[in-house]
């Protein structure tokens, strides 16, 4: 493979709808390039990117996939990024290894939602980008509508590149606006070049000056230039629309047919000529030296954007080179571990085909395998002057299921699988609930966490199984009682005797359990006493109204006799506790339920339904704020059981455009109507379960 220079080499990463045709257009590229003896995907999925059997099952792809290519000396890295929102941990990772990005808009649909979702995080984070119209030889294809709609959409206003000649079944080529020069396709991956058609004379002048005007806009001598009428040279506009790319205040539009290979090939011109390099990457900031620079001579440091597992072939780690150059059998340090990695063969990545490289520059895209500990996130760095970057942010997991093994016995071989899909995957996350004794698998969405099982019983050859999480819920008293409890078992042989009489009131908020000796003299010794309180204590786990935890109670033991015999420890666990049953249930037991803070972020237009969607739940509407963009922020208290299925509710209310987040704020009592059936639930469900044992 060739050398590069960081001047030489393109990191773009392909955003947009799912469906809009991200991974076609990937494909287009490498064949447009001869990286890839084939263009275009087939139904089951591509066989260069999309190459996981998820990916081909659901039709979507679910991992960023990389290929590379050359283009007249130039290296070109595409990172093709998942479009659908459950899999946007892709895509945040991608965004951190590139120095751009390309927006693939179908020709057919318009701005859809993904395309909104890119376009914002694309602006988060600043990132250059240009915008491909793809599909243009499907029926209904209409370049000029859906550059009115980017335009309508965005700031700043995409401007034309190319123009399409022809449309749908027509579509045969493109005009270079920016070059004046058309070229019509013979075949995939095979142009020439022709006149510009009369009847689009007009069209191209206009679209021209757009162009123009924009590049201008973002060099004050050319607008100085452009305004007083002086002719500019196509060299200067390419320059300031370059550097117009760079800040982001050009945004050009060109168009293309993934599947027919139509402009696939002036893409890869537009994205050698205008868009910034790895040598213009931003700074990467560490935390020890602060900005560096892709300089091929400095010190080697490293990025992991990625991981893939697989049960044979083993971790493999996909790395952004920051500084330096990294070369085979090079020893480096995970910082983020403090633990030596040893780089054994360097890959270049096209879709699950490792490519060996002798080296990898200063701003290059690789892979490595068999590192011993490093994950998504961590910084591969040099012994001396170690540095650590910041990792890539990760999405909010806003799903969560109870998640088990489908098969009795089986539960240790599925936990250890699901933590190597988390060593994979960084937005997963596995929990232990501990009041219902219940692992929690949080994610993105639904379709986030079936496929982890997907992969868990493919990879792993183990099943699992989801199911809704069950409520946390606390119980707690509300008024007082005074219990006298007595265990006395004589049977032959020694006895067990145990008395003990306590007193229970609420205690404040979040005190647990609040004990108190109140005896005088020696009604039960003072060995006895801590047995009496183990007893309260483990019928405080048990609950007495729905099986959930007794907190927040003052218990006082204040009398109680014994026996020289029969006193025993385990006697006076079993009195307390029976009388803490006994007394809860004479002191107005309540049921506590978690409340979450939630805040939803929607369109202006869906706020209304959202709102009674919220109050629908039992919750509490805290106010509204109006964001940029047309958003609105809508703040409330809502009770974590009526927030399960709210990711769902919300997507199919928003068509996906809402987003939320959830915190736990306090434990409050539920309403009497609804406490009343959780407990007749319970009961009858305790009821069945020792039928079943009898």
């Amino acid at each position: 493979m060739a050398s590069y220079t960081p001047d030489s080499i393109r990191n773009i990463a392909l955003l947009g709808h799912s469906h809009d045709g991200k991974t076609s257009l990937a494909e287009a590229l490498l064949f447009a390039a001869g990286a890839v003896p084939r263009v275009g995907t087939t139904d089951n999925g591509s066989a260069t990117l999309d190459f996981e059997p998820e990916e081909e099952k659901h039709h979507i792809s679910i991992g960023t996939g990389i290929g590379h290519l050359d283009w007249n000396g130039t290296k070109v890295n595409l990172l093709d990024c998942p479009g659908f929102a459950d899999f946007s941990g892709e895509a945040i990772g991608a965004l951190r290894a590139v120095e751009a990005a390309m927006l693939v808009v179908g020709a057919n649909s318009g701005v859809a939602v993904g395309t909104e979702t890119a376009w914002e995080l694309l602006s988060e984070r600043g990132e250059p980008r240009l915008v491909v119209i793809n599909k243009m030889d499907k029926e209904n294809a209409d370049f000029t509508g859906v550059l009115s709609g980017l335009q309508a959409a965005f700031t700043p206003k995409p401007v034309p590149l190319h123009l399409p000649v022809g449309s749908e079944a027509g579509f045969r080529g493109v005009v270079d606006l920016l070059h004046r020069r058309c070229y019509i396709y013979d075949g995939p991956g095979k142009a020439h070049e022709e006149d510009i058609p009369a009847d689009m004379q007009a069209d191209v002048e206009t679209y021209r000056t757009q162009l123009v005007e924009a590049a201008c806009m973002a060099d004050d001598t050319l607008l100085e230039h452009y305004l007083e009428g002086v002719e500019i040279a196509d060299e200067e506009i390419v320059r300031a629309t370059h550097e117009g790319i760079r800040s982001g205040q050009v945004v050009p539009v060109l168009c293309t047919s993934a599947v027919t290979g139509v402009g696939a090939r002036q893409v890869l011109h537009a994205i050698v000529e205008l868009m910034p390099s790895a040598a213009e990457q931003p700074s990467f900031e560490s935390e020890e030296h602060g900005g560096l620079t892709p300089d091929p001579a400095g010190p080697p440091v490293a990025l992991c954007f990625k991981t893939t597992a697989d049960p044979f072939v083993g971790r493999i780690n996909y790395l952004k080179v920051v500084s330096g150059t990294l070369r085979p059998d090079m020893t480096l340090v995970n910082t983020a571990r403090n633990q030596p990695e040893r780089l054994a063969a360097l890959t270049a990545p096209l879709g699950k085909t490792l490519q060996p490289v002798g080296e990898l520059v200063a701003g290059d895209i690789g892979a490595v395998s068999k590192l011993a500990a490093t994950l998504t996130g961590d910084t591969l760095s040099g012994k001396e002057n170690a540095v650590t970057l910041p990792p890539p942010g990760l999405p909010v997991r806003t799903y969560q299921m109870a998640v088990s093994a489908r098969t009795k016995g089986e539960e240790e071989k599925v936990f250890a699988g699901i933590h190597k899909l988390l060593d994979e995957d960084p937005t997963l996350e596995l929990t232990r609930e501990e009041t219902t004794k219940e692992q929690i698998l949080r994610g993105l969405g639904d379709v986030h966490l079936d496929v982890a099982l997907e992969k868990l019983k493919r990879k792993y050859g183990v099943e699992a199984a989801l199911k809704l999480p069950r409520v946390p819920y606390r119980e707690t008293i509300t008024g007082t009682a005074r219990v006298d409890k007595k265990h006395k078992k004589q049977s032959g042989g020694a006895g067990m005797y145990g008395h003990c009489v306590i007193e229970v009131q609420p205690a404040e908020r979040d005190t647990g359990l609040v004990w108190e000796d109140k005896i005088f003299g020696g009604s039960i010794p003072q060995n006895f006493r801590p047995s009496v309180e183990k007893g309260v204590r483990k019928a405080m786990e048990e609950g007495v109204l729905v099986g959930s935890p007794i907190v927040d109670v003052h218990v006082r033991l204040v009398d109680g006799s014994t026996h020289p015999v029969d006193g025993k420890d385990i006697a006076f666990q079993i009195a307390g506790a029976m009388a803490m049953r006994e007394a809860c249930r004479e002191a107005n037991p309540v049921l506590l339920e978690p409340i979450m803070d939630v805040t939803v972020t929607v369109p202006e237009s869906f706020m209304g339904d959202v709102m009674s969607l919220l109050s629908g739940k039992r919750g509490k509407i805290g106010g509204t704020d109006m964001l940029a963009g047309g958003k609105t922020q809508i703040k409330g208290l809502v009770p974590l059981k009526e927030m399960y299925e709210f990711p769902k509710e919300l997507r199919s209310m928003t068509q996906g455009r809402g987003t939320y987040t959830m915190e736990f704020n306090r434990y409050e009592e539920v309403p009497a109507h609804v406490a009343q059936h959780l407990v007749d639930a319970y009961q009858a469900e305790t009821a069945g379960k020792v039928a079943a044992e009898v």
